[in-house]
């Protein structure tokens, strides 16, 4: 198994070109293949999260449907004591 060491400088991205090209094949095609994999991983999460993104903005845009008339106008001020039975603020 080959180790890499990177130090990281002021210019990383050159210090990442400079120990990619100082590597062997077989590392890079490793590298190659590690990067890919974890890209389409990373790209899946972001579907999954648009997807997600999708779904909430939907229900966000129709949330009129959703709403309920409850009847208590200070609800937003004293949801505490309506939710968790605090004290009522004025």
């Amino acid at each position: 198994m080959t180790t890499l060491r990177i130090e990281l400088e002021v210019h990383v991205e050159d210090s990442i070109a400079k120990l990619y090209h100082q590597v062997s094949e077989d590392v890079k095609r490793q590298l190659s293949r590690n990067l890919t994999s974890w890209l389409k991983d990373y790209l899946g999460v972001i579907e999954t999260e648009s997807e997600v993104d999708k779904n909430w903005l939907e229900f966000l845009d129709n949330i009129d449907e959703f709403s309920v008339d409850t009847g208590i106008e200070d609800y937003s001020i004293n949801h505490e004591h309506y939710l968790y039975g605090g004290p009522k603020r004025s």
